[in-house]
């Protein structure tokens, strides 16, 4: 059976929880990037109808076992050198998209390779479902790396996640290491371009973005502090 419609995020969560067990057992590092891994670190709340991971390529022969014993049809054949995992059920399906060792970018075409420490950094955290609920522990990328992540696109709904995640108050010593971590890339001159795109966009512009991928609003304090957050940024 196939389907284009997406599970319920209720049941997304239980999938996550899942995938988190069976990797907790098995050993097998995957650590949340989407939407779920941007909620671990701030109030503000974007829908999300998949699971993005990334994993070491040392986990890769892990996976394809790991999801269908699970349930889920399993590919290695994706555009940029990912997986993809995918369960129908109830005339919905549930979709797992994985990175291998790096990030990329389709529209850009840049690519972000996770540091081998930062997988060792690792962050265990709680992920809590729109409409409230228990949450599911799950590893996540630390939140430099997540933010590099959103920062290397140029898609609306990333650009919606480097804000909620600046909003949050970032310490010094994560945004030392975001610093380190783009230019250790080579990614310094598309992310200071990004981030002069979002502190460009006009009041009304920002609560468009924010209002359409969270249903909230911004206050004029907050974009304020928005926009020079954003600056500090800039590497």
């Amino acid at each position: 059976m196939t389907t284009d419609q997406w599970v319920t995020e209720d049941r997304l969560t239980e999938a996550l929880a899942e995938v988190v067990r069976k990797c907790d057992e098995w050993q097998v590092d995957l650590l949340l990037i989407g939407a779920f891994a941007v909620r671990a670190y701030a109030e503000r709340r974007r829908l999300t109808t998949d699971l993005d991971f990334v994993a070491p390529r040392s986990a890769q022969d892990n996976l394809a076992a790991l999801f269908q014993l699970l349930g889920y049809e399993y590919s290695s054949r994706t555009r940029f050198g990912g997986v993809q995992a995918i369960k129908y059920l109830d005339e919905a399906k549930i979709q797992v998209d994985v990175a291998i060792d790096a990030i990329h970018d389709q529209n850009t075409g840049n690519v972000y390779s996770i540091p081998d420490e930062s997988f060792r950094q690792k962050v265990k955290v709680k992920i809590v479902p729109l409409e409230g609920g228990p949450g599911v522990e799950a590893y996540t990328l630390p939140l430099a790396d997540l933010l590099v992540s959103k920062l290397i696109t140029s898609r609306p709904q990333d650009a919606a996640d480097a804000i909620t995640i600046a909003l949050t108050g970032l310490s010094p010593d994560t945004i030392a290491d975001f610093k380190r971590k783009a230019r250790n890339a080579q990614l310094t001159e598309h992310i200071n371009a990004r981030l002069g795109e979002i502190v460009s966009l006009s009041d009304r512009a920002l609560q468009n973005l924010m209002g359409g991928y969270t249903g909230g609003r911004l206050t004029g304090q907050e974009i304020s502090a928005l926009r020079h957050r954003l600056r500090e940024l800039r590497i």
